[in-house]
C-alpha cells in the first residue's frame, strides 16, 4: 500500500506492530497514537474511532483537551470527517480491528480501567497495542484475558522500565455466550434444531431443498454484528435456502472431536440426503472447515474464500499465522481439507495469489474438482474487498447456486479498476520495481477518474 511520504517511518512501525493483521477499523484510546493512526488510514483506508476516557476510567461529559487538535490533525491530513467517530460513553463502545493504548492505561494510568474497553471494543480478531510499565500489574491483568507479546522496550521512567506490547484477546468463555443459545433456538423454530457443547454449536434452519452449511466465529457474530446472526444469514434467507450454521467459540479451526462426531451423526441419519443440493461455504478458518467437512457429504459443492488447507505445521511449515491453534490435532478424516475435499462435486476457491501464505494453501488443492479464482492484490480478506466493490453478493450467489463461471467472475472483478485499495497496490508495486514512469502514468490515470489521496500525495513527492 502507498502511504503519505512523510509517514513512511510510521508505516514501517505500524507494520511491525500489527504483524500480519490488516484493519478496516482502528481506535485510539487517549490520543497517544496520532501518527500511527494516520499511517493506518493511509495503508488500509480504515474507519477511525477516538475513545475519550478519563485517566480514572470515567467518561467525560465534554471532549477532553486532546480530542479537538487530534481531529483537526486528521482532517488536515485529508481524512474524511465521515470516517471519524468520537465516543465518551461505555455504552457506545463497538469492536474495532486495531486498538492503540499508548502511554495510557497500563503505563501512566491504572490498568484496571481497561476492563470495559477490552470487553466491548475488541472482537476475536482484534489486536491492541499497549504500553506497559513494570510494577503496574498490567501483564497479569492482560494474561487473564488473552496473550501478550513484547514488541519493543520503552525508555525507563522514574527508574521503571516499560514495554510496547501486542495483546490478542482470548477466545470467549462459553458462559459469555449464553445469549447465543436463546437466539439460536428461536431462529431454529419447531422444525429446526440447535445442538452445542462448550465451544461449538450447530444451528439448523429449514427452508428449501438447497442447504448451505456455513462456518463462523461466535465471538464475531455476537460482538461485531448488530443483528447477532451467523455469517451469510440474511443472504441465504433471501434465497429461501435452508441453513446449517456451525459456530466456533474462538479460533478453534473446529478441531474438536465433537464437531466431527456431529457431522458423522448427521450423515448417518440421512440429514444431508434430504436436500437436492448441499453447499459448504466459509472464509479463512471457515473456508478450511467448508472444505474439510464437505467430506461428510460427498458430491456437495464448496465455496471457500482464502481457506487454509490445514494448520498442521508438519504439513504446511510455511504457515506462520494462527499460533493459537498450532497445538491442535489436524489428523483424522476431516483434518487435511485439501485431501478430504476431493470427494466434493466442485470447489470454488477464491484467493489472492500475491498473498504468499494463502497461495501456498491454494496450491495444495490439486484435485480436478477445484476451480481456482484469482483475485490479485485484494488481500486475505478479499471478501471484504469484493463487498466494498459491490460485487461480492452476485459472485457468491452464483457460486452457491452452482452457476458461477470463470468468465463471469473475472468480468465482475473488473470493478477493481476503480477500487482505491487495488489502485494503491498497483501504484506501490510499480514504485517498488523502479518503474517511475509507469507509476506516474498510472497515477495520472487514476486521478483523472477520481481522487485517491495516497496516490496524489505520492505523485507530489515524486
Amino acid at each position: 500500500m502507498t502511504v503519505a511520504p512523510e509517514r513512511a517511518g510510521e508505516s514501517a512501525a505500524l507494520t511491525a506492530l500489527a504483524g500480519e493483521a490488516r484493519a478496516s477499523s482502528v481506535a485510539d484510546l487517549g490520543g497517544g497514537a496520532l501518527d500511527l493512526v494516520l499511517a493506518a488510514h493511509d495503508l488500509w483506508d480504515c474507519d477511525i474511532t477516538l475513545i475519550d476516557m478519563a485517566p480514572n476510567g470515567s467518561w467525560p461529559a465534554t471532549p477532553s483537551g486532546w480530542v479537538a487538535p487530534y481531529r483537526a490533525a486528521l482532517e488536515a491530513a485529508g481524512v474524511d470527517p465521515s470516517r471519524l467517530r468520537e465516543l465518551r460513553s461505555e455504552r457506545d463502545l463497538r469492536p474495532v480491528d486495531l486498538l492503540f493504548n499508548l502511554a495510557g492505561w497500563g503505563d501512566s494510568h491504572k490498568v484496571k480501567h481497561l476492563a470495559p474497553v477490552l470487553a466491548q471494543a475488541l472482537h476475536a480478531e482484534s489486536r491492541m497495542i499497549v504500553d506497559i510499565r513494570k510494577g503496574s500489574g498490567s501483564f497479569p491483568f492482560l494474561k487473564e484475558r488473552g496473550e501478550t507479546e513484547i514488541l519493543a522496550e520503552l525508555p525507563p521512567r522514574d527508574g521503571k522500565p516499560g514495554h510496547r506490547v501486542r495483546f490478542t484477546p482470548a477466545p470467549p468463555a462459553p458462559e459469555a455466550n449464553d445469549d447465543w443459545a436463546g437466539i439460536a433456538r428461536a431462529l431454529a423454530g419447531p422444525e429446526g434444531f440447535y445442538t452445542a457443547n462448550a465451544r461449538h454449536s450447530f444451528l439448523y434452519i429449514p427452508r428449501g431443498k438447497t442447504l448451505v452449511v456455513t462456518f463462523d466465529n461466535l465471538d464475531i457474530a455476537m460482538g461485531k454484528r448488530e443483528d447477532r446472526r451467523p455469517w451469510g444469514f440474511d443472504f441465504i434467507e433471501k434465497q429461501g435456502w435452508s441453513m446449517l450454521g456451525v459456530m466456533a467459540g474462538g479460533w478453534t479451526w473446529y478441531r474438536d472431536p465433537w464437531v466431527s462426531d456431529e457431522f458423522d451423526r448427521l450423515a448417518a441419519q440421512g440429514f444431508f440426503a434430504q436436500f437436492e443440493r448441499v453447499v459448504f461455504y466459509g472464509a479463512s478458518m471457515g473456508g478450511y472447515a467448508a472444505c474439510a467437512f464437505s467430506g461428510a457429504c460427498p458430491g456437495a459443492d464448496v465455496v471457500a474464500i482464502s481457506p487454509q488447507s490445514t494448520v498442521d505445521r508438519a504439513v504446511v511449515p510455511f504457515e506462520t499465522r494462527y499460533k493459537v491453534v498450532w497445538d491442535a490435532d489436524f489428523s483424522g478424516k476431516y483434518g487435511d481439507a485439501a485431501r478430504v475435499s476431493g470427494a466434493a462435486r466442485r470447489i470454488v476457491l477464491l484467493y489472492d495469489p500475491y498473498e504468499p501464505l494463502d497461495a501456498g494453501h491454494a496450491n495444495r488443492f490439486t484435485a480436478p474438482n477445484v476451480m481456482k479464482l484469482r483475485a490479485p492484490l485484494l488481500g486475505h480478506r478479499l471478501g471484504s474487498s469484493l463487498n466494498q466493490m459491490g460485487v461480492l453478493s452476485p459472485i457468491i450467489l452464483a457460486a452457491l447456486a452452482g452457476t458461477l463461471t470463470e468468465a463471469e467472475f473475472y468480468r465482475r472483478l473488473r470493478a477493481r479498476r476503480d477500487f482505491p485499495r487495488y489502485q494503491r497496490e498497483l501504484f506501490e508495486r510499480a514504485l517498488k520495481k523502479g518503474h517511475l514512469k509507469l507509476a506516474r502514468r498510472f497515477g495520472a490515470w487514476v486521478l483523472k477518474r477520481g481522487d485517491n489521496r495516497a496516490i496524489r500525495l505520492a505523485l507530489q513527492k515524486l
